[in-house]
Parts: structure tokens; C-alpha cells; sequence
């Protein structure tokens, strides 16, 4: 009967703790600085979108990702405020664990990128839950590539040197003649990228606008990642991305219910937010 008791109680600990979880986006927005930009993906061949949240905390910015439903129009669905009530995020939370890992001695765990963690919005009276959420935290920083720091999937240092995708295949094939590139996405499952390798690299600079723009990868485990090419700009955050791992879950190539194909995106192309984009040509013709 006691071992009965504890195989119960370890049960519904382990139910807990992937219990589902949502956050308030009025919860955000009322206690750090929040910006959303919007990422049309018809490059990959669907007409749907990303809405990417910059949630800003010092150094700090957490990226929820509301992924594309391939299978319906919205990608939200209607909730009650009731159902969910019970099982809200606190806000105040959303830093600690990317926090620690920065500052604290002790191990932590690697930067989680898909979390059992759901955004809701509220319009008017009613409330919203994103279907598909993906949810990943960065520690900016600008350090000369002159001191020697530690690296790792969760730090964005725009004055490190820039290297290339290419640069980085090069190189890998260098070191490794015998192993497949990891980035590579023909074949799966991929090379495993141990956790003293993994980082994300600045591969340029760019002028858009009046603004410096910042494009890195990661070159992570597909499991350790959410966002995998994106650009930064400081003081508007991560403003473009690519998600292979989600377009082409496992290497994969999709088929939508309709039969169409899912294109697989130029190794250096992002999706741009819209947002910018129309500024940026609105400058262009205030020029004029």
C-alpha cells in the first residue's frame, strides 16, 4: 500500500509538471515592454503568418513565437478565462531560469525552446489561445571579440567577427571530414552538436533604413532552438526569422492537406516583419 502511495504521488507529479500553461499577453504588457512584429510565409509556400512578441527585460528578451495552423485560418482559438484560470504563468517568472543561467554557478538546463506554455490575448470581452507556441529567451551583450567570454545557444554579441553559414560548413569539414554538417537538412536525424559547440553566430551586418541590423544562426540541436536564422536591432529586438525546424519538422518535407509542397527558404533569406518593412519604405520615399 505505501509503495501504491508513492507510485500515485510521482504519477501526478510528473501530470503537473507538463501540465499545460498559459500567459496573459495584458500580464506582459503591464509589467516589461512588449513588441510585436508580423511574419508573412508565403516564401515557404503557405499564405499564414508568425506573430513574433519581443518581451524586453534589461539585457534580456523572451521570443513567443504564435506559429502557423497549416489546417485552419486562425491561428487561435477561443478560451474561457474560467478554464485557464488556474493554470497562468506568472509573468514575474518568465526570466528566472535564463536569468540564473547567466549569472548563477550552478548547472543549468539548456535554453528550452518549446515549452508547455500558451500566449491568450484578450479582444473586447473574449479571450484567445495561441495553437501552436513556441517560447525562447536571449542575453544580449556587446563584447569585443578581444575578451575571451563563454558562448552558448542563448547569447546575441553583435561585436563578435561575422562567419558565414558557409564559413562555418568550411570549417566543420575541417575539423570533422568523416561528419555531416549539422546544419545541412537532406538527411535525418542530423549530426548531434555537443553543448561546448553550440552558439549562435553573427553571419553579417546590414544598413536597413536607418537601422543596423544584426543576422545570426544558431547552430544548435534542432531541439535546443526555436528561431533559427533571425535578424536583431537593438532597441527593437529580434525583428526577423526563419523556423525550418517547424516547416520541415525532422528534416521532412511537407504536404499540405491541399497537396502543396513547402518550399524550403535560400540558406541566407529571413522573413522580414512587415511592420519594418513598411517603414522602411516609407522613409525611402520621404527621400524622394
Amino acid at each position: 500500500m505505501k509503495n501504491l502511495f508513492y507510485l500515485l504521488l510521482f504519477c501526478s507529479c510528473a501530470i503537473m509538471a507538463q501540465e499545460q500553461k498559459y500567459i496573459l499577453l495584458d500580464s506582459l504588457t503591464a509589467h516589461y515592454q512588449v513588441k510585436l512584429y508580423t511574419l508573412d510565409t508565403s516564401p515557404y509556400g503557405v499564405k499564414n503568418t508568425i506573430e513574433m512578441y519581443n518581451v524586453f527585460w534589461g539585457k534580456y528578451i523572451l521570443l513567443i513565437s504564435v506559429m502557423p495552423d497549416f489546417n485552419s485560418s486562425s491561428n487561435w482559438e477561443s478560451t474561457e478565462i474560467e478554464q485557464i484560470k488556474n493554470n497562468l504563468f506568472p509573468s514575474k517568472n518568465l526570466f528566472k531560469s535564463v536569468d540564473k543561467r547567466t549569472f548563477s554557478m550552478e548547472k543549468e538546463d539548456n535554453n528550452t525552446t518549446h515549452l508547455t506554455l500558451k500566449l491568450v490575448k484578450k479582444i473586447k470581452n473574449k479571450y484567445y489561445v495561441s495553437k501552436y507556441c513556441w517560447i525562447e529567451s536571449f542575453y544580449c551583450i556587446d563584447v569585443s571579440n578581444n575578451m575571451l567570454i563563454a558562448t552558448a545557444n542563448y547569447i546575441i554579441n553583435t561585436q563578435q567577427p561575422t562567419i558565414s553559414i558557409n564559413t562555418l560548413r568550411a570549417t566543420y569539414k575541417e575539423c570533422f571530414p568523416h561528419l555531416k554538417f549539422p546544419l545541412d537538412w537532406d538527411e535525418y536525424p542530423p549530426t548531434g552538436i555537443p553543448k561546448h559547440q553550440q552558439q549562435i553566430y553573427l553571419s553579417d551586418i546590414k544598413n536597413k533604413g536607418k537601422d543596423t541590423t544584426y543576422l545570426f544562426y544558431q547552430f544548435a540541436n534542432y531541439l535546443d532552438r526555436g528561431i533559427f536564422q533571425f535578424a536583431y536591432i537593438k532597441n527593437k529586438g529580434i525583428v526577423a526569422g526563419t523556423y525550418e525546424d517547424y516547416f520541415f519538422p525532422k528534416g521532412e518535407v511537407t504536404f499540405l492537406k491541399n497537396k502543396v509542397k513547402l518550399k524550403r527558404l535560400p540558406e541566407n533569406e529571413v522573413l522580414w516583419a512587415e511592420e519594418l518593412k513598411k517603414e522602411w519604405v516609407e522613409k525611402e520615399k520621404s527621400k524622394k
